[in-house]
This record gives structure tokens, sequence and C-alpha cells, in this order.
């Protein structure tokens, strides 16, 4: 069955008055909209290729029709007078408000961005199998559609609205006993997810709610009777949304093995160099020809068939669910007990994929430099003279970072053990090279083959089998040290430049940033940022820089 038909199971929409449509208002950032901008994206600007960006956030649909579906909830049987636009990258969240005071929210996805039935298809899975299975507070989802040819034209979400507030908004004044409270809850988070078996690795979907693709024999593997695994696209995959998925249907999944998912992200690498894809931020020192591209990816393909039977890697492989970005913005607590979590939000985009790449240190809570896992406990900061009040001040916030990271380690051992092992005995370089080998054409060839120089180096220690199936001569790793030590200094200094200009990647600002000082700061940083490279063309000096216009 179809998720338009499965969506379609609630009450016919009533009949609304005329005068209840004209009385709908509708909201952004505190101020009133014309329909038409409901439909733009405004939650900030972009420092280049704005109007590329603008149009690929630029979604309409039928507002009227929306109105009515929701309308017709039994959740909310009243017509809809407010409706409230909150903006991120992928998608626009509408808080909807019917005449009776019932609020829902409904997501609909950017459809230049966000995969054509495939994200939302699985999106809702992922919620239903979340609150069914792990008991994870999560918003419970009211209807649904991943059809664009339904009456409002476009897939949506309706989900109930979630209430508390963001632990973003509390967490600095949250007591640091409560915040122990907190850190253990997300550790056990984590655990209830990873206690979900599955038979191999992909996006997951209901098996009652595939897209028209997927119902083909042999393009899923079932999960159980309600649940299957299905392919995984997003838009660092093999040719992004702009291209037909079927093209490259063949490298997405899903996948029974780690050894036909390592070599499946090899692939995808390599048919991004050979479709000529490129990357539109700064693509950093030592980038990489095509060829060179496609020589370090076999040289991976290589390091991955041996890995992927491997005994210590294929313990901690097991296929896992786990949450993509886990941070205190998708987090809702509530208003009475902050210790108490009440939603979490944003589980777009989650996979199922091994656990040695899926377990993480949560990003708030990452290591600081120098942290040490195990039994350990962070050192005390030395005792500083008042006179050196700043630097004690730095230090004591540092051991604090430490601390609560400590605790989620800790909550971790006892609560889910495998993972904690995946975290802490899976190498770095193994980890990085699954994690890099499909987006070489966006970081360049720097960080995979940093990858692939150490678990040659370190073959024996990392307990592999046999010998290496690939080498590197000294002059090459005494080339590849000079390189990695310029790629870092530069990435070092793209993060300085994020920094001042409060931007990221693509160069977005927020809006509550002033635009035109952003744009004065921007170029002022870019002719100096010139002025460093003289030994290069302007041309290549340009490659560099961390924005870089499409044309």
């Amino acid at each position: 069955m179809s998720s338009s038909i499965g969506s379609r199971r609630f009450l016919q929409a009533p009949v609304l008055p005329r005068a209840s449509i004209r009385r709908l208002a509708i909201f952004t950032q505190g101020r009133r909209i014309p329909e038409e901008e409901l439909f733009r994206y405004n939650n900030g600007r972009f420092l280049v290729n704005e109007e590329y960006e603008l149009a690929k956030r630029y979604s309409s649909f039928d507002v009227k029709e929306l109105c009515k579906r929701v309308s017709s909830l039994p959740d909310v049987n009243s017509p809809i007078v407010t409706i409230t636009k909150k903006e991120g990258g992928y998608n626009k969240a509408l808080l909807m408000k019917a005449e009776n005071g019932a609020t829902v929210l409904a997501k609909i996805p950017c459809r230049n961005i966000v995969p054509p039935q495939y994200g939302t298809a699985s999106e809702v899975a992922v919620l239903k199998l979340v609150k069914t299975r792990s008991r994870i507070p999560v918003c419970g989802v009211l209807a649904w559609d991943a059809d664009p040819s339904n009456p409002v034209k476009s897939e949506y979400i309706i989900y109930e609205k979630s209430g508390g507030q963001q632990l973003t908004d509390v967490w600095n004044n949250v007591k640091e006993s409560d915040r122990v409270i907190l850190i253990r809850s997300f550790a056990k988070f984590a655990s209830k997810l990873a206690n979900i078996d599955f038979p191999g690795y992909g996006s997951l979907y209901l098996r009652d709610g595939l897209p028209s693709a997927l119902r083909q024999s042999g393009r899923t593997i079932d999960v159980d009777e309600t649940y299957c695994l299905g392919p995984v696209y997003h838009g660092s995959w093999p040719g992004g949304f702009a291209a037909d998925p079927e093209e490259y249907a063949r490298y997405s999944g899903p996948w029974r093995s780690l050894s036909d998912l390592g070599a499946a992200l090899v692939e995808q690498g390599l048919f991004q160099v050979k479709s000529f894809k490129t990357s539109h931020s700064g693509r950093g020192p030592h980038y990489g020809t095509p060829q060179e591209h496609i020589d370090i990816l076999q040289t991976a393909k290589r390091a991955i068939s041996v890995l992927a039977n491997s005994p210590p890697l294929l313990r901690h492989a097991h296929p896992i669910l786990c949450h993509p970005d886990f941070h205190p913005g998708n987090v809702f607590v509530s208003e009475d007990d902050p210790t108490q979590i009440v939603n979490v939000i944003d589980w777009q985009f989650t996979n199922i994929m091994p656990r040695f790449t899926q377990v993480r240190w949560p990003l708030f809570l990452a290591p600081p430099e120098g942290y040490r896992t195990g039994m350990s406990s962070p050192e005390l900061p030395p005792q500083y003279p008042e006179n050196d009040s700043e630097e004690h001040t730095v230090d004591s916030k540092k051991q604090a970072e430490a601390l609560r990271t400590k605790c989620y380690e800790a909550a971790l051992v006892k609560t889910h053990l495998e993972s904690y092992l995946a975290l802490t005995e899976t190498d770095v370089s193994i980890r990085q090279l699954f994690t890099s080998c499909s987006s070489t054409y966006r970081e360049g060839i720097i960080p995979l083959r940093d990858s692939l120089i150490k678990i040659f180096q370190n073959w024996s220690r990392l307990g592999l089998p046999g010998s290496c199936p690939y080498s590197f001569t000294d002059e090459e790793i005494s080339q590849h040290k000079t390189q990695i030590e310029e790629y870092r200094e530069w990435l070092k200094l793209r993060e300085y430049t994020h920094e001042l200009l409060r931007s990221n990647d693509g160069g977005w600002v927020p809006p509550q940033v002033n635009f035109e000082e952003a744009q004065a700061k921007h170029r002022k940083l870019y002719r100096n940022f010139l002025h460093t490279k003289r030994d290069k063309t302007e041309e290549e000096a340009k490659k560099l820089w961390f924005f870089r216009d499409r044309g």
C-alpha cells in the first residue's frame, strides 16, 4: 500500500467557510507575511551563490489544501487560523493553529534538496520505530504523504506539537547535578537505539508505505512484518538529488554484509569523480587530480576488502540505528524539570550503519584535547595566583568539559558496553577510511590518504590478518606529512573564518547577523587571503578560498 493511501485513512476534510480561509494569518520571525513568502527561504542570507541557494530552498505547495488536510485530522477537527513558519536548511516547519486552539506541526521538505519520496517515507518509519521500540520520546506522526502529486502538491509530514523547551535555551543555567542526569539520559537513549536488531545496513521503511520503485523484488531486506531496509539517499551520494535515483541505485543499498557496504562506499566515490561532480565549498590544499582520486579510492578498495572480513572490525560492525545529529538544539526538556526530556527531534536522514561508524561522542560532549578514555579521572587544574585568573578560568572550563565527557563515557559503559567498545577500540583511521570514501570530491584526497597511511604503518598493531595489501614509500609518506600539515592549517583558518563571519561551508549567514557587515568582512578576509598566496595565480588561490562562486 502506498504512503498516499496509508496517510488518507482519516476523516474527510470539512468544507471550510470562506471567512475562515480569509482569516488565515501567516507569520515568520515575528512578522506577518503574504502567502507567497511562505514558499521562499528567508532564514538568513548567503555570501556566495545566493540566487542558486535560495532557488534550492524554494518549495511551493497548496496552502488551502494543506489547511484542509490538517483540519480533517481527529486531533484538530477545526479550521486553521494561523501558520507560523520556522525554517531549516532542508525543510519548512509550519506551526499550524486551529480555531479551537489545537496546534500541530507540518513539515514540507525542500524538493530540490531532500530526495523525492525516500526522505519522507524513511523518516516516518524511523519515528514510528523509535517511538514504539525504544520508548525515546518523539513526536507522533498524525498523517503523511510521500507522493507529491497529492492535493497539497508536495510531500508532507504532520506531527503532534512538541512540548517543553529547547535544551539550548536552558543548558547554561542548569545546575551541574542536573546536567549529569541529562548526560546519563543521553547515553541511555543511544543504548536503547543500539539494542534494536537489524539484518543489514540501509535506511528504514514501512513495508506498506514503500516508494513505488522499491516495491520490486530484491530492492529491500525485511526486518519484520512492519519494517524493511531499503536504499540510502542523501545529497552527497552519486549524482546528488538532481540525478535519477535509479541511475545509482546499485550503490545505495541495502547491504547484508560489511564487505558489500564497504565496496559500495568506494564505488560511490569513484562515481562522483568520474561524473565530474565537484564541491563548491573551499577545496583545501592538495585536493588532487581526478586520476589521483581514482588511484586513492582503488587503494581504499583493497584495504576495505581485507578489513571488512577481519574479526577485530567485524566485532564492532553490528548494524545499529543512531540519531544523525544529536545536540541540545534537537532536545526538548520539561519547563518544570529540565532533567526530564520530553522530545528528541530531527530524525531526517537517519540510517542503519555499522556500530563502529555510528557510535560517536555527542558534539557538545566531545573529548577536549588531551582527554584519555578508560578508568582514569581527568586531572584537576593547578592552582593559579589571583593575577592569573583568566588562565585559571579557561583551564577550569576545560576541566568541567572533561568531567562531563567522562560522565557520558561511564554511563555508556554501564548501559551498553558494546557501543562503548566500538567507540574506544576501533582505530580512528579505520573509522575514517569507511566514512571518507564517498566524499573525496568534497574533502579532497588528503583525509582518505592519511587513513590509508596510518593503517599501513600500524597493520600488525591493529590485529589485522596477513600483510597490508598496499604500500607507501618513505618518500610518499614524507610528502604526505608536509601536505597534511598544510591541510590542517587550512582547516584551522577555515574554522576561524567561519567564526568571524558566523557562517558555514555554504556561506550561509544567520538572520540575526548584519548581512552587509558580513559581506564587508568577507571581502576583506578574501583580499587578505589572496595576499598571502602570492606564490599562486589568482585562479589557483580562489580554489583554496572557503566560499566558491559556482560560476
